[in-house]
């Protein structure tokens, strides 16, 4: 496999932007997610699961893939001649500079529109401007703003996107990364009910945290069963547990295996808020899982593990 190299997130009002190369590097897709009526899960027999007493809850297991393209139609349809099957969903990220483009990214929905795949919106609860908070939105302020962004996508001939509404919330760098839980349980409330108040909408929303530990812990920022379809987790190959990345100057293919399955077993899978426990959450919660983004990642700080087949192997069959 070819070495892959992702950027860092994209700044406030910016979409993604990787190289070209980039999504034809990954086996199945650099972003996959399962969504639709489907459950993801991981059954264990060891006794240190936390979710081992929970009942099974699950519908039917179905998978659907998707990916990330930029707001490219025509590179989605290459990405699917390469990978040698249609994809299901396409994954886009409207601006989030300002209000008027979050309630109204006419581009982005124009760009999908009548196009064969179900959009999945990475939707920004807070612009730039940093006089909006998460308090405000708790109040019901900012809900104009998604009333108008669910009326622009019925008539988008989109209202069975899924929203993807303030994902990775559990990482410091985000914007609507806030300490106070409660402020984020009654906006986000605040903006699922005003936009399913959207005639002919058919929304569905992804509670969408970041994989592993944080100064954050997403399980107090749940917000209820009643305003979220899927539970869905960023888990990509990093990790900053003891004798994981990075790689020393001397870590021989040995040493590279090693530390790929430390990752795995300490941080991606194992670790306190890895997949393992979110599979169980989301079985938990009778919610679908879905994997928004997930991916090899070559990082600055090398905290990365590079070109690591190994964590796709793995990846699969977790999926």
């Amino acid at each position: 496999m070819a070495g892959v190299a992702v950027d860092s997130k994209p700044a406030v009002g910016q979409s993604p932007r990787r190289p070209r190369w980039f999504w034809w590097a990954i086996a199945a897709g650099l972003v996959i997610v399962l969504a639709v009526a489907a459950v993801v899960y991981v059954t264990s027999s060891d006794d240190e699961d936390p979710w081992a007493d929970v009942a099974d809850t699950r519908p039917a297991v179905t998978t659907q893939t998707g990916v990330f393209f930029g707001s490219d139609p025509e590179g989605v349809r290459g990405y699917e001649a390469w990978l040698g099957r249609e994809v299901d969903l396409v994954v886009d990220f409207p601006s989030r500079a300002d209000w008027q483009r979050i309630s109204q990214p006419q581009e982005t929905i124009d760009r999908w529109k009548g196009s064969k795949y179900r959009p999945i919106y990475s939707i920004g609860m807070l612009p730039e401007n940093p006089e909006d908070t998460m308090e405000r939105g708790a109040t019901g302020e900012y809900n104009p703003y998604f009333q108008e962004l669910a009326r622009r996508l019925v008539e988008g001939e989109q209202a069975d996107a899924i929203i993807r509404l303030g994902w990775e919330f559990n990482l410091e760098g985000s914007r609507w990364a806030t300490h106070n839980s409660q402020a984020f349980i009654d906006y986000w409330r605040q903006v699922v009910t005003t936009m399913r108040e959207q005639p002919g909408q058919k929304f569905q929303f992804d509670w969408n945290p970041n994989n592993g530990d944080g100064p954050f812990d997403a399980v107090n920022y749940y917000p209820g069963n009643d305003v979220v379809d899927f539970i869905g987790i960023d888990a990509y190959d990093v990790g900053w547990a003891f004798h994981t990345y990075p790689y020393p100057d001397d870590c021989d293919d040995s040493c590279r295996s090693e530390r790929q399955t430390n990752a795995w077993e300490k941080s991606i899978y194992g670790g306190a808020r890895g997949l393992k426990f979110w599979s169980g959450f989301a079985r938990s919660k009778g919610k679908p899982m879905s994997l928004p983004e997930w991916g090899m990642w070559e990082r600055e700080d090398k905290h990365g593990g590079g070109n690591d087949p190994e964590y796709l192997r793995r990846m699969h069959a977790f999926i």
